[in-house]
């Protein structure tokens, strides 16, 4: 009884431990990115430094991909983060609530709003190339209009 409660205590340690040295991983500021990511993630290098450890890791992620995508999935990736990096604080928090909300519809919800946001876009392509992007409006609930899937959570 007493090895195996010591020997739970000792693997809970080892547990703890390990735990501890992967949530100290700190990701990199601005200046401390290779050249290569900075000129990926040059849209967002102004609020790098302001980001938190989560959005980070997964920008470097996306910045580690990059080279292996198509260049319309490179231009598509450079013009999300331009416009993400236009929003507002304000505007980045609806917009990651509405990602959530549409993330839980059903597959075939999710597909009718990105055939919507595409008509929608070859619309706007037509009458305004240099407006600013919209800022996102709350999803109300489900038979609420279909909005655009946001950009990756910061």
């Amino acid at each position: 009884m007493v090895k195996a409660l010591a020997a739970l205590i000792l693997g809970l340690c080892f547990a703890l431990s390990a735990l501890a040295a992967t949530a100290e991983k700190k990701q990199p500021d601005w200046v401390k990115l290779t050249p290569e990511q900075q000129q990926i993630l040059a849209p967002l290098a102004g609020d790098w430094n302001t980001l938190d450890e989560r959005p980070r890791k997964k920008w470097l992620l996306l910045a580690k991909r990059y080279p292996k995508m198509k260049p319309d999935e490179q231009q598509r990736l450079q013009t999300q983060m331009k416009d993400w990096a236009k929003l507002t604080p304000e505007q980045r928090r609806v917009a990651r609530e509405n990602f959530k909300k549409l993330a839980k519809q059903p597959p075939e919800k999710r597909e009718a709003v990105k055939k919507n946001w595409h008509e929608y876009q070859k619309q706007k392509q037509g009458s305004a190339k240099s407006a600013p992007p919209a800022p996102a409006a709350p999803i109300a609930d489900a038979a609420a209009p279909p909005l655009a899937p946001a950009s990756p959570p910061r």
